[in-house]
């Protein structure tokens, strides 16, 4: 395994490769993981960013004004939200806090290592990667130092590239699913559907479990409807053979988003299995539903992701 310092687009990038992958890491924006590449089926899983050079992102920034692509981690929420908690009133920004923050960052005992402390939220939040073959392997820890309880929703946010045989492999224990948005197809927010093959407002079947279901402009999202016990998901490339694999402790991320944009959202085509601690998006939504997780004052949250290219 080969670590690698270097400038990409403008900022600073950690490569790590071996013979079966390479990865790039970018500590000073979010800790994104701006690419996965399989050395072995020659492809970029990853959804790149489309600019030159990464824009540098404060706090509370609106999310789709920058690049879009990439691995980020959506921490402590994904829509924007008010809240007091101990009557002090707590700000949580457009897709979370992470994605914009410096991570401090070292390479040692073959993983990167990335810390952030909050000064907003006053948690820290430690997280690291290391390859073993085709595997990569995220472990996080989170720890709340505020002297109250903090409501957070971890969601993962990995956009990859899309191609229009994709297959994708969701939980077998998924029936049901929720519109969350919107849809030319799926009709109305909040419309509940059979999966993975119900009827769109036209009487058509839509196969939730495939793309390109219409060849026309899109985007979807839903959430899987309750607890998702299996926590295994995973796209098929027909054209290289290639899938990519997701495993999850699915006690600790109990729910599942799936994103599908074609050309729909600022003219991108790609998608996102978006497992998470909340359902949905927005703390206070969470927090009505009561299907939130919340780090008690002190407490340290701990759970762990792997990512298998085959």
């Amino acid at each position: 395994m080969e670590f690698k310092e270097f400038k990409f687009k403008n900022t600073a990038a950690v490569e790590v490769e071996n013979e079966y992958l390479s990865i790039i890491i970018l500590p000073k924006v979010g800790s994104k993981i701006a690419s996965i590449f399989s050395k072995k089926k020659d492809f970029e899983f990853i959804f790149q960013n489309k600019a030159d050079k990464y824009q540098k992102a404060e706090f509370g920034a609106d999310f789709a004004a920058y690049d879009c692509s990439g691995f980020d981690d959506c921490f402590p929420n994904v829509d924007q939200s008010k809240l007091l908690i101990n009557s002090q009133k707590y700000v949580y920004p457009d897709h979370g806090e992470i994605w914009s923050a410096e991570f401090d960052y070292q390479i040692k005992e073959g993983k990167i290592i990335l810390d952030y402390h909050s000064p907003f939220f006053k948690y820290d939040y430690h997280k690291t990667i290391e390859l073993h073959k085709n595997k990569i392997s995220l472990n996080y820890k989170i720890k709340n130092n505020l002297k109250t309880a903090f409501p957070a929703i971890w969601t993962l946010h990995c956009l990859l590239n899309y191609e229009e045989n994709l297959e994708l492999n969701f939980p077998f224990d998924l029936k049901k699913v929720i519109n969350v948005q919107e849809s030319n197809y799926l009709g109305e927010k909040g419309t509940e559907h059979n999966f993975p093959i119900t009827n769109d407002k036209y009487g058509d079947k839509y196969k939730l479990n495939r793309v390109n279901n219409r060849g026309g402009i899109l985007s979807e999202k839903y959430y899987g409807s309750g607890e998702i016990h299996n926590g295994k998901i995973s796209a098929y490339y027909p054209a290289q053979a290639a899938k990519f694999i997701i495993k999850y402790d699915a006690e600790k991320l109990p729910y599942l988003g799936f994103w599908l944009t074609e050309g729909g959202f600022m003219g991108d085509y790609n998608f996102a299995f978006e497992p998470t601690d909340g359902y949905y998006d927005s703390i206070n939504l969470a927090l009505k539903n009561k299907k939130v997780n919340i780090i008690d004052p002190g407490a340290e949250y701990n759970f762990s992701i792997d990512l298998i290219i085959k």
